[in-house]
């Protein structure tokens, strides 16, 4: 065999092991002491399945926290509306708060925070599969409970103080 049909032969062949590393469950305990590499998806067939990144965008954590403190100012303000006279009119929130301010608050910010998980582990997918800016997901989850913010202002001017 000459040179060239031997190289045509090698070119032809598939060079990678049968081994997909995307298959491997890496600890996340090792990610965070050891940080991974993981940035961003690089294939498109990734972006369709629930992503395992090692590393998010910063933004992404600055929008976490402003939604997750504009959630406990929504709480504050509804306990002093509360305190006024309104009426919490979604059911599932007002059995929470007959039982108690804090386990309202707990439990308002920890839906809050439990929704925030699930759109930060899967906004690639999100905006991949629907066509959703990612970068406006978040900005929309403020503006909504700053809007909600606005409204309890408002009605605060309202209500008289007891």
């Amino acid at each position: 065999m000459n040179k060239s049909t031997h190289l045509k032969t090698l070119s032809n062949k598939e060079r990678r092991s049968d081994h997909d590393r995307r298959q491997e469950h890496i600890s996340s305990y090792k990610l965070l002491l050891f940080e991974g590499k993981r940035r961003n998806l690089r294939r498109a067939e990734d972006c369709r399945r629930i992503p395992r990144l090692d590393h998010y965008h910063p933004t992404l954590l600055i929008y976490t926290l402003i939604v997750l403190g504009l959630s406990l100012l929504d709480a504050t303000l509804t306990l002093v509306l509360i305190h006024r006279g309104a009426v919490e009119l979604n059911p599932v929130m007002r059995y929470y708060l007959n039982l108690g301010p804090g386990i309202f608050i707990t439990v308002k910010y920890g839906l809050t925070a439990f929704a925030l998980l699930i759109l930060v582990v899967l906004h690639t997918v999100i905006s991949a599969r629907y066509r959703i800016v990612s970068s406006m997901l978040f900005p929309s989850c403020i503006a909504v409970f700053g809007a909600v913010i606005i409204w309890e202002l408002y009605l605060l001017t309202k209500l008289s103080p007891v």
